[in-house]
């Protein structure tokens, strides 16, 4: 799909940062946004400030990071979804840390996903820039140091500490002459494969969380287990979703567009991520994907429940009700995923990475309101206090299984470990347009990547030379 359009920023309590977001549905390449309105963008700001039950907010009260009252307590939002988390959702230990240490509050500037980039600049132009946008949709380094719409956040935030020591190799892939554009407050999984666990069962196929803890859940067993249960005469098919194309590529341990000594490359022609187009190939000749063109290009999650499709490629953030997916997949406690399979030629457990956190808009207003939030977030990171309460809002709130929470806290904890972040969306939109529907191909239409690659490479490069030509001359 077109971008990470569905990438959300709700880890909730678990990672601290939000509540809830308002993401696009799932859409083709070229698809319009969910979230898109014909309305004006238009700044809000709400009359109450949202309020975490007492127990929760006792607990909250002795994560204790020093705070000191903000002379300005707004912090202004440019964003299609709002931190502010909607009615009878339940608030993130860092926004309710950021309300009552440092007395601050989070404003929305609403604008609809797609015009987030031209509203902007607009913003800007006119000397009325919001403070605070998010770096969720990985979309934001490069493009803010070679567009200019983002300052670096290291007057303001303090990288080199403590408290931020745990996302310092993170961070320092957002950084640009020593000076980070992101403040990445943790990693979350781009992608996992959702499914049934009925279905499983009822093919006799051996249970991918058990290949997981045996070590043993690898690009091999999941061919496996596609070749025993796809059927075109039954129309039993193996994955469905936006996903899996590119998030199979990063467990290689290679972006298809990354950064490396200070500088953009490609990796069109990396052996690893020829494997893995073979690999998508392979599966398109064997009739394993959904054949996505035969149904208008539309996704079919429902079939996950009936047991058509196996496996469900998506965010993590499909496990929260509120974003109406997992509701397709079954009953909560028949759902369970698990992380992409580990590529076998890799040297490590690569999983395709997203981060949680946010850029400081050019010409902000409250940089220091910024720079406390991000504090308040880092803080919660790790803190007993936070997953406490967010193990309880994911049992209580959600309905989420003990196998459903232990899952997630290993997916994420491996993609801390070895998280391969995706740059192509990051520089342009001519690199994005070039590599995100051709390196589809393979797996959507059997085309060979060997020649899609020699169609785009010189392309691909040239605009590369002259983004890395701009970020030399700064």
């Amino acid at each position: 799909m077109t971008n990470f359009r569905k990438i959300i920023a709700a880890a909730l309590a678990l990672a601290s940062i939000t509540a809830v977001t308002a993401c696009d549905s799932e859409l083709p390449a070229g698809g319009s946004s969910a979230a898109g309105t014909d309305a004006p963008p238009a700044t809000t700001a709400a009359t109450t400030k949202a309020t975490m039950n007492e127990e929760d907010a006792e607990k909250v009260a002795t994560i204790d990071i020093g705070a000191e009252k903000l002379d300005n307590p707004t912090v202004k939002f440019l964003s299609s979804w709002d931190l502010n988390p909607a009615e009878g959702q339940p608030v993130s230990v860092a926004l309710e840390m950021f309300q009552t240490q440092y007395g601050g509050n989070i404003e929305l500037v609403s604008c609809t996903w797609d015009e987030r980039f031209t509203k902007l600049a607009t913003l800007i132009s006119s000397d009325d820039s919001p403070d605070m946008f998010s770096a969720a949709d990985m979309d934001i380094f490069p493009k803010g140091v070679l567009s200019g719409m983002f300052d670096p956040l290291d007057d303001y935030v303090e990288f080199d500490s403590e408290l931020w020591a745990p996302m310092s190799a993170v961070n320092d892939q957002f950084s640009f002459n020593g000076r980070h554009y992101v403040g990445a407050v943790n990693t979350d999984s781009q992608c996992v494969m959702f499914y049934n666990k009925n279905t499983i069962a009822d093919n006799s196929l051996e249970d991918p969380v058990e290949l997981l803890k045996e070590g043993n859940w690898t690009w091999d067993t999941f061919w496996d287990m596609m070749d025993k249960f796809c059927d075109r005469d039954q129309e039993k098919f193996a994955t469905d979703g936006w996903w899996f194309e590119g998030a199979i590529s990063l467990t290689t341990g290679y972006p298809y567009i990354g950064m490396s000594d200070g500088k953009i490359v490609h990796n069109l022609d990396n052996p690893n991520l020829e494997k893995a187009q073979d690999f998508m190939l392979e599966m398109k000749k064997n009739d394993f994907p959904f054949p996505k063109s035969e149904y208008s290009w539309q996704v079919i999650p429902s079939n996950i429940a009936s047991g058509k499709t196996l496996f469900y490629p998506v965010g993590t953030y499909a496990l929260y009700p509120y974003n109406n997916i997992i509701q397709d997949f079954g009953a909560m406690e028949d759902v369970m995923f698990v992380p992409l399979p580990r590529c076998p030629e890799a040297d490590e457990y690569y999983l395709p990475a997203i981060v949680e956190g946010f850029a400081l808009c050019k010409g902000a207003k409250n940089p220091e309101g910024v720079g406390a939030y991000l504090n308040c977030a880092m803080a919660s990171r790790d803190s007993e206090a936070a997953k406490e309460i967010g193990k309880r809002q994911a049992f209580e709130e959600y309905g989420w299984t003990q196998e459903q929470w232990d899952m997630l806290e290993l997916v994420r904890d491996m993609t801390n470990e070895h998280p391969v972040i995706e740059m192509y969306n990051a520089v342009n939109e001519k690199v994005a347009g070039y590599i995100n529907n051709p390196m589809k191909e393979g797996y959507n239409s059997g085309a060979s990547w060997t020649q899609t690659k020699e169609q785009i490479r010189a392309a691909v490069q040239a605009e590369l030379d002259e983004a890395n030509k701009t970020l030399s001359s700064l």
